[in-house]
């Protein structure tokens, strides 16, 4: 484990909300900090010349060839320049250069570590993929429905949960793909478990209610889906998007409790 941060990070923990999209001057130093940090303990694997030379091209910048003071220096100041987004996109880039000698965790704590301190939406996953993070409770449902849907019966769910949860996680976030496409994966959950291949998703509920499969308000609720659905981004519509950022959570997180509903019902 790295150094980064390692009081803070026992006193104080991670904040409760995250909810910035940015990437701040203090921000873009420490993470140069962490990144040296680890390549010069270790220069064998990865030499501070290289994060010098990835950095600049990754940013689109050429290197200057051999900095006039240290490579620190330079990266510290060329990492000013660009947008916000492209600091995460240098993240990920490097990620795999340090996981391939067995730097990858130590790598992926630190910039959590500073991405939590600067209350940003993102954090590194296991796989060196940047994910827009969610309230914990939010989190376990998500994970949970992957989870669910890793049965062979709901492989098509499962790429279009992914497709949802890709879209959600995009920076900018995609809301309307977010919401379509989580749905469809709960459509195409409902068509599944209940045995409706050609039925739609209303048609489902429908026939839910007639057998009374669950509590009476459970099934406005599931039929509400349908309508914010079908008035807002079903395939096809030319009105424009316009729920808000947290409609857009709740759009989705909803898809994601009914998803889990439907699977875990007998």
């Amino acid at each position: 484990m790295t150094r980064i941060r390692d009081f803070s990070a026992q006193s104080a923990g991670a904040p409760e909300s995250r909810n910035i999209e940015d990437a701040s001057e203090g921000m873009r130093q420490e993470l140069i900090d962490l990144f040296f940090f680890i390549a010069e303990h270790r220069s064998d694997e990865v030499p501070p010349e290289h994060i010098y030379n990835v950095t600049y091209q990754c940013l689109g910048l050429r290197p200057p060839g051999i900095p006039d003071r240290t490579y620190r220096h330079a990266v510290g100041r060329a990492i000013l320049k660009p947008d916000w987004p492209r600091i995460y996109d240098l993240i990920a880039r490097l990620w795999p250069d340090f996981d391939r000698h067995g730097l990858g965790r130590d790598f992926r704590e630190g910039t959590n570590r500073i991405l939590a301190g600067y209350q940003v939406a993102w954090e590194l996953g296991d796989d060196g993929r940047l994910a827009r993070v969610l309230p914990k409770a939010a989190r376990v449902q998500v994970n949970d429905a992957f989870a669910e849907l890793n049965d062979a019966r709901y492989e098509p769910a499962l790429e279009l949960f992914k497709a949802g949860r890709d879209a959600f996680d995009a920076r900018p976030r995609r809301d309307r793909d977010a919401c379509s496409n989580v749905f469809d994966a709960l459509e195409s959950v409902a068509k599944e478990k209940f045995r409706m291949p050609d039925a739609t998703y209303g048609q489902v509920v429908a026939q839910l209610r007639a057998d009374e499969t669950f509590n009476f308000q459970i099934l406005g609720m599931l039929q509400s889906l349908n309508e914010l659905r079908n008035r807002n981004f079903g395939h096809g519509m030319i009105t424009s998007f316009s729920l808000t950022r947290a409609e857009v959570d709740f759009a989705y997180l909803a898809c994601v409790s009914a998803i889990l509903l439907f699977v875990r019902t007998p």
